[in-house]
């Protein structure tokens, strides 16, 4: 009886969130809904999908009965909502003719952004150790600088738009890692949403094909990455090849269940738990504190503090052990589990959720010198929003990120106080733009 009740206020908080992202997603900018819908797929939705298949089925099964894992994941899905949510902000509902305005005055600086972040995302490769996240940080602005350039001229800079989206699907593609592509084609569907407000059989078409395309991008990973396997080096070509396939077999069960594995962070976390239970070496702050020196303090100061992407707290703490060239973080509620048990979740969720509310309040304070800011929060936390995310990338993802783009806010803030052109001589300008 307890398990059903946690299942089914599980799937209820989920269908609140898809109902707002598709209902009401035209009155504010619903970047909160669809981190929260993030966690709750990978914590709720794929964990009770993978309970009710045959373990013939599972490649990674649930190491916990099911009321055992809700009855931890679910308050701390919950502690994690209410953090969101803790501070009250008006960032999601910007003031889209305020950033017309502002992006009219400063069009060149925004084309400028463009073309830096572009060319930057082009050549960061060539650039070494953390002088390479530095690079990558900055040359996120060409996302804002696009977004506000369509914001402003969307007949015009569509064609921007889709290019740079193009060109991040390309690199994506040919490190067979989406990631941070996805997240960046359904940040501007959700902007798209907010600024020209189509009808709800425009939503719910959209809806649709963008379920269809991330089961073709994941099936396009796993054929992608065979033919590395017989083919050697990463080429267009091989996905151009992989695709064809890809889109022949997206809605396969195969498919389906490599899809659901992805999305399936909760395996992590059961397992992690289960190994604690056994264990009992509970860590209390410790591996926050390492996390903290290895985000906040450069390697000058902290000569031994662990790597990006170190693989030994994982192989540790969660029962799994992995090389060093797969991809997996522990996630924060199962590093919140390491330090205190069931408390450490809701603890650790909840203060992760108080960090983005905390984002969100010093996005708002500068948004204060311009709306046109608030774009802003989209290289701040388009990486540190994701599940899967390390707790120690989070944190030095957010402490990084809100040094270089405070820098350039106080470089550039003249431009929006003073730049330009009057505000009345900008208001006629835009009218027919408005109009």
């Amino acid at each position: 009886m307890l398990n059903d009740f946690y299942i089914s206020t599980s799937i209820g908080l989920v269908v609140f969130l898809i109902a707002k992202l598709i209902f009401e997603s035209t009155c504010f900018f619903a970047f909160r809904e669809w981190m929260l819908l993030l966690y709750a797929i990978n914590y709720l939705i794929s964990p009770f999908i993978t309970y009710q298949l045959d373990e013939s089925y599972i490649t990674y099964p649930m190491k916990l009965p099911s009321r055992v894992y809700f009855e931890i994941a679910l308050p701390g899905f919950l502690a994690l909502f209410f953090g969101v949510y803790f501070f009250k902000t008006r960032i999601f509902n910007p003031n889209i003719e305020k950033i017309k305005a502002d992006s009219f005055k400063n069009e060149l600086l925004l084309k400028n952004l463009v073309f830096l972040g572009l060319i930057l995302r082009i050549s960061q490769s060539i650039f070494p150790g953390e002088l390479a996240f530095l690079v990558y940080l900055i040359s996120l602005l060409r996302f804002v600088g696009v977004y506000s350039l369509y914001a402003l001229n969307s007949k015009k800079y569509w064609v921007w738009v889709l290019l740079v989206l193009l060109i991040e699907l390309y690199f994506a593609s040919i490190i067979a890692m989406y990631h941070d592509a996805i997240m960046w084609v359904l940040f501007f569907v959700l902007y798209f949403i907010y600024i020209k407000k189509p009808n709800i059989l425009v939503r719910l078409t959209g809806v649709v094909l963008i379920v269809f395309f991330l089961l073709f991008v994941q099936n396009l990973k796993v054929e992608y990455r065979a033919k590395l396997a017989d083919l050697g080096p990463a080429n267009l070509e091989s996905v151009i090849e992989a695709s064809s396939t890809a889109s022949d077999q997206m809605t396969s069960e195969g498919n389906l269940l490599n899809s659901l594995v992805r999305a399936n962070q909760a395996w992590i976390f059961a397992s992690t738990i289960d190994r604690m239970d056994r264990i009992g070496d509970f860590q209390g702050f410790h591996i926050l504190g390492l996390y903290l020196e290895a985000a906040l303090f450069p390697r000058f100061l902290a000569p031994g503090k662990i790597n990006s992407g170190n693989k030994d707290i994982f192989n540790r703490f969660s029962g799994h052990t992995i090389n060093t060239n797969t991809s997996m973080g522990l996630g924060v509620f199962a590093d919140g589990y390491i330090a205190f048990g069931f408390w450490g979740v809701v603890l650790f969720a909840f203060g992760l959720g108080l960090l983005f509310s905390t984002t969100f309040l010093i996005i708002e304070s500068w948004s204060k010198i311009s709306e046109f800011y608030i774009l802003f929060l989209l290289p701040l936390l388009a990486y540190a929003v994701r599940p899967d995310c390390e707790l120690q990338t989070i944190i030095n993802h957010l402490s990084k990120g809100l040094i270089v783009f405070g820098i350039f806010i106080t470089l550039t803030k003249f431009n929006f106080v003073m730049g330009g052109h009057s505000n009345a001589k900008v208001k006629r300008s835009l009218m027919p733009l408005i109009k």
